[in-house]
């Protein structure tokens, strides 16, 4: 059932390309772009020393430097760097190069550009800062680096997601404990209303959802189709999650836009611990949605269906 899902955000890669259609100077700049894009290291370092267009570009607006970043090239970075290589240069689509080496990963060449003045915030069409991207995939000590640089956790990408959003729907924990020490709006939702919380709890992210709860993350936010952590939970049969945040305070019979609950989801999907659990949690089996239904009438399951009967007859 679409209802009770929402959509994971994608991140836009810049593929080195080698081949230039530009005219080839003495120096050859794309000799270096294609020693970088075969990864030969040790050529693109020395020919960074002769080659005088140390800003070429490419047809798609992508520089030496962003190519070297890309492929983590860290020795080649700080040699563009030395020669006045432009390090707030942007590709085509906005992309810069400190984007490129935070999303995948190469974690020397991000601190060198930072300390040599990127800024950390920058961001390409997609509306992602390197700090969003890095915490979507999983660099730990990308994230560190850029956090402890004053890079901004609460920007929101053009759908709406912040770094600890990504970070959380992903399983990175470590991550967003990082960020939550850096004063991150816990409660920030992107565009299907989904916050950190909403989302660990839909994929089942027991550690991350302790955090957020430790941190005051609001239990009863609601996406812009009425579902909440509990009931995304419920849904997808995460009986420890659902647990935690009934214990912690969530409101057990907040409605979807068609007035499903989080009983109906448990009921659903033949999740008979967590329908035993709402109900002993105070869950009203009489609940009603749009079509004047109950629960029971969603059920496929037998065992669910006793337990509910059983209920609905104290």
């Amino acid at each position: 059932m679409r209802t009770f899902l929402t959509a994971a955000p994608v991140a836009v890669m810049l593929l080195v390309c080698p081949g230039v259609n530009q005219a080839q100077t003495k120096s050859s700049p794309k000799q270096l772009f294609e020693a970088l894009a075969t990864n030969k290291h040790n050529d693109a370092l020395k020919l960074v020393q002769t080659t005088s267009d140390i800003n070429y570009c490419d047809k798609s607006g992508a520089s030496l430097l962003m190519c070297s970043a890309e492929t983590g090239a860290t020795d080649v970075c700080r040699a563009l760097l030395d020669r006045g290589a432009d390090y707030s240069h942007r590709s085509g689509n906005g992309i810069t190069a400190l984007y490129l080496a935070a999303q995948n990963g190469h974690t020397e060449v991000v601190r060198t550009l930072i300390e040599k003045g990127a800024a950390p915030d920058a961001r390409p069409d997609n509306g992602a800062t390197p700090l969003t991207v890095a915490s979507e995939f999983g660099h730990t000590d990308v994230v560190r680096i850029l956090a402890e640089n004053g890079a901004n956790t609460n920007l929101q990408d053009n759908h709406g997601s912040t770094a600890l959003i990504l970070a959380s729907q992903n399983g990175y924990a470590e991550i967003a404990e990082i960020l939550l020490g850096k004063s991150t709006d816990i409660n920030i939702v992107d565009k299907n209303g989904s916050s950190a919380l909403i989302l660990a709890a839909q994929e089942g992210h027991a550690e991350i959802v302790r955090l957020l709860l430790e941190h005051g993350a609001n239990t009863d936010l609601q996406t812009v189709n009425g579902n909440t952590a509990l009931i995304l939970a419920s849904l997808m049969g995460h009986q420890d999650i659902a647990q935690m945040l009934l214990t912690n305070g969530a409101q057990v019979d907040l409605k979807t836009g068609t007035g499903a609950t989080a009983l109906f989801a448990a009921a659903s999907r033949g999740h008979c611990q967590i329908v035993t659990i709402l109900l002993e949690m105070g869950a009203d089996p009489f609940v009603k949605d749009s079509q004047g239904k109950t629960a029971f009438i969603y059920s496929r399951d037998y065992k669910v269906k006793t337990i509910l009967t059983a209920w609905t007859k104290k």
